[in-house]
Parts: C-alpha cells; sequence; structure tokens
C-alpha cells in the first residue's frame, strides 16, 4: 500500500510539472514546455559565447575587420531591428527585451553560424561563399535568432531535464528494464521535437529576412546550396534536422506568408 502512494504521488507531481510549465510558441502557438525561462539561460550563455570570441580574437581568427565581417554586422543589424519591430507589434515585446545584439565572423572553413540566448550571434567565414547573397545570409540570421525568439534553447534544456525526471520515474514505477525502453522512446521523441523546432526556426528566419527588406524567396536557395553540402539528403528518422526535400518543400508552403511581410 506504501509502495502504490509513492507512485501516486509521483504520477501527480509529473503531470502537475508538465501543467504548469507550458508556454507557447511566439509564432506558430506550438506548446512548449519550459522548466526554466529564456532569462535564465542569458548568464551562462553569454559566458560562453564571450569566451569563444575572446579564443578567436587572441589566434587572430576574429574577422569583423574584413569586408566580410563588415557586410555581417550590418545584415545582422537590419535583421535584429526586423526582429524587435515584430514581436512589439505582435505584444511580445517582453521577449526581446534582454537581447543585447552582437554579430562576430570567424575566420574558420567551418560551414556554421548559431545564435545564443542574450541576442549573441557568431557566423563562421566558411558559411559566407555557400551562401553567397546577402539575402541568404540573413535567412540563416534569421533562422538563427529564430531558435532564441522561439525559446527553442530554454526548451531544449527542459527536455533533458524531462527525459531525466521521466527515467527516475519510470524507475520507481515499473524497475529498470521497462525504464530503459521508456529512456530510447524518450529520446526518439525529443529528436522529432528538435526537428518541430527546425521547421519552426525556418519560419521565423523568413518572417524576419522579410521585414528586414530581403526576398524570402531566397530562403529556398539558401536551403539548396547548404543540401548541396549536406549528407542529410535522404530519411529524417533518426536527425535532429529535417530532411533536405522536405525543409525545402516547408519553406516553399510556407513562402507566401513570407511575402506577405516583404518591405523592399
Amino acid at each position: 500500500m506504501k509502495k502504490k502512494s509513492i507512485k501516486i504521488f509521483f504520477l501527480v507531481l509529473f503531470s502537475s510539472l508538465l501543467i504548469a510549465c507550458t508556454s507557447t510558441a511566439p509564432l506558430t502557438g506550438r506548446n512548449q514546455l519550459k522548466l526554466v525561462s529564456d532569462e535564465s539561460l542569458v548568464a551562462r550563455s553569454v559566458h560562453s559565447y564571450n569566451q569563444l570570441i575572446q579564443q578567436a580574437r587572441q589566434q587572430g581568427k576574429l574577422a569583423n575587420n574584413t569586408n566580410n565581417g563588415r557586410r555581417l554586422n550590418m545584415i545582422g543589424k537590419r535583421v535584429a531591428s526586423a526582429v524587435e519591430r515584430y514581436m512589439y507589434t505582435n505584444g511580445m515585446g517582453d521577449r526581446v527585451r534582454y537581447l543585447n545584439w552582437e554579430f562576430n565572423l570567424i575566420d574558420s572553413k567551418e560551414i556554421n553560424a548559431f545564435a545564443m540566448p542574450g541576442g549573441k550571434i557568431a557566423f563562421y567565414s566558411g558559411i559566407i561563399p555557400v551562401l553567397q547573397t546577402d539575402a541568404r545570409i540573413a535567412f540563416v540570421m534569421g533562422h538563427e535568432i529564430g531558435h532564441v525568439i522561439g525559446g527553442h534553447h530554454a526548451e531544449g534544456y527542459s527536455n533533458q531535464q524531462l527525459a531525466g525526471l521521466a527515467t527516475t520515474l519510470t524507475n520507481v514505477m515499473v524497475g529498470g528494464a521497462a525504464s530503459s525502453l521508456v529512456s530510447d522512446g524518450l529520446s526518439l521523441g525529443l529528436l522529432k521535437f528538435n526537428r518541430t523546432q527546425e521547421y519552426e526556426a525556418d519560419k521565423y528566419g523568413m518572417i524576419f529576412m522579410a521585414m528586414a527588406g530581403y526576398n524570402p524567396a531566397e530562403a529556398i536557395q539558401a536551403e539548396a546550396r547548404m543540401a548541396a553540402l549536406s549528407e542529410n539528403s535522404g530519411s529524417d528518422f533518426l536527425s535532429t534536422h529535417p530532411a533536405n526535400d522536405k525543409r525545402i518543400a516547408a519553406l516553399k508552403a510556407f513562402l507566401p506568408e513570407a511575402m506577405k511581410y516583404y518591405q523592399k
């Protein structure tokens, strides 16, 4: 009887936690689990970002004073301004009040870019010749910022915490063997959730680039050029990013909506 009571207690606690920590994604209205706030991740994110930039500076890899560095900063400011207009216009200004925008270009052959909570963005120079145009750079910029605006960092952290809590709960309820199966199932579930975030960030990217004055149709070309370099052209079942053909199809489907925001 005592063991049954413990199980009931954990179930009630787990259910209450899920209900209490649900929020809504700004653009899509998707329900999100957030055990932590977006703001709570800013300090550690900014610290990690500053360490990376300092290391790049010490190694002579910071390329902000190059033509592409100045170009990236100009594009970044336009996109950031569009982000703020979108959020304040839609009554979500509180989501950008803690952002202190910073754009850095790191000299590296790596084809990558990222944004961190706090409005900290970095591009690796290897991605510039792949994207080529300002509009395509603006899409990737908007996409990465979309992860911040969409609360994906806090959501991802919360999912990790939830997976650990669920494993503990399952151990209490049914024992270790079944717990392993649940953990595997949760891992697959979280992978799909990450793909959902990528689709969502693509929509943010198209809207933000359009509001910044870049043709959102260029987003399709940006993804096509990235796809040509990617090995992820087959099944997306075990990938955190959507397969390229599905992602391009989603961009095309969303283009009419994004064009409504296009300001030449």
